[in-house]
């Protein structure tokens, strides 16, 4: 009898002794990750959060984790992060629509679109509506794209909000949600030779964000097509 108690005692003291090992870990990482974000060390916040999650499964450090993955451009990590969370806490729309982007970015428009369409309605955000439009245009769904991105210039809080912008010669810029949505339905608009419509939108998105490069070049391509074609004059012939 005296043998079970002693081994109960002992199972006890190591129970308790790996408890103030692992309280003693979560409170040193937890320490590293505000240390990283306080020297704006991204990697060695993802380290410490890595480390917190080895001893402890938490959702929110799961959440906080895939964030910062997305915002070093490790979308794979985030992803799985992120699709993990969403699935936990269906009311985590951040998370469903980071899971979104991540797909978009993956190179999954059609699951990013699905993801999209579940968020979109529920927080009406203007930037994941305007991520909305993009991956219904890359789809080909043009009257859902414009549909979208014409809700996003209805709401005034898009003109407050940046996205990254890539344009046709590769330069990335941080424009205003609104005048990326103007430039959309811009483009839309060229794509089917409409370029009185094309030239209206592409001058808001520059009205909207003035240094908008990506719209001045589509507004540059606008004007040399909707140029008539000058037939050349024909050299006379010379007769006798």
């Amino acid at each position: 009898m005296k043998k079970i108690s002693l081994l109960f005692l002992c199972f006890g003291f190591l129970a308790s002794v790996q408890a103030q090992d692992s309280a003693a870990l979560k409170k040193h990482y937890l320490k590293l990750y505000t240390q990283g974000l306080g020297y704006n060390d991204v990697n060695v916040a993802i380290n410490a959060l890595q480390g917190y999650l080895a001893v402890e499964n938490n959702l929110t450090f799961k959440d906080t984790l895939s964030m910062l993955y997305f915002s070093t451009k490790n979308y794979y990590s985030a992803l799985l992060l992120s699709e993990e969370v969403s699935k936990a806490d269906p009311n985590n729309l951040d998370a469903m629509a980071r899971t979104a982007e991540c797909y978009d970015e993956l190179g999954d428009p059609k699951t990013a679109t699905s993801l999209f369409e579940q968020v979109v309605p529920k927080t009406k955000n203007p930037y994941q509506a305007y991520k909305l439009a993009v991956c219904q245009y890359q789809l080909k769904r043009t009257a859902e794209a414009e549909a979208s991105a014409k809700f996003v210039l209805a709401d005034t809080n898009s003109k407050k909000m940046g996205v990254q912008f890539n344009s046709m010669s590769g330069n990335q810029q941080a424009v205003s949600v609104a005048a990326a949505a103007a430039n959309l339905i811009g483009v839309l608009r060229m794509d089917v030779k409409n370029f009185t419509e094309a030239k209206k939108y592409f001058d808001q998105a520059l009205t909207l964000f003035p240094g908008f490069v990506g719209a001045k070049e589509n507004l540059e391509a606008v004007e040399r097509a909707s140029k008539p074609t000058k037939t050349p004059a024909k050299t006379p012939v010379k007769r006798g």
